[in-house]
């Protein structure tokens, strides 16, 4: 699949930014709660799943395949763009709610690029292995966190 010029900077952009937010993020979680990796990859779910999506993306603009681009679909749109109806928007959550709408107007770069160069086999087969792949990634996640609400809320409450 061969971009545009416009399409490839855009994507680019969106990109960068996604990957300033997704390292803010790991330091928060990593650096100053010191949280475990372990605890990073539940609480912080999104930063595993953006640094994926940068990892594919790269992946694309080498060997110009849709199918990288389109595998962490349902993680972005169930922890990123999902999070934004759930999660309180206040100032504990701003900085958060930031990187959900970066990772959200990747998504949505995605699907336009998929879509208007009418890769369907691309898109089928992403979503298909994205499913097999992030579902039990995504009860993971939440079986975590529910079993861990209290340390979450103890991180979240420290000035």
């Amino acid at each position: 699949m061969s971009l545009s010029k416009t399409e490839k900077i855009i994507g680019i952009i969106l990109a960068i930014l996604l990957l300033v937010v997704t390292l803010n993020s790991t330091f928060f979680f990593l650096g100053k709660l010191k949280v475990s990796v372990l605890d990073w990859v539940a609480f912080n779910s999104c930063a595993p799943t953006s640094f994926l999506y940068l990892s594919f993306f790269i992946v694309f603009l080498i060997n110009k395949k849709a199918t990288c681009l389109v595998l962490t679909s349902l993680p972005t749109f169930f922890l990123g763009t999902m999070s934004m109806f759930v999660l309180p928007w206040n100032g504990d959550y701003l900085f958060a709610h930031i990187g959900h709408i970066i990772m959200t107007l990747n998504l949505i770069w995605v699907f336009y690029i998929v879509l208007k160069h009418k890769n369907f086999k691309a898109l089928a087969i992403g979503l298909l292995i994205g499913m097999l792949i992030f579902v039990p990634y995504i009860a993971y996640v939440e079986t975590y966190n529910q079993a861990h609400a209290k340390e979450m809320s103890r991180l979240f409450q420290q000035p």
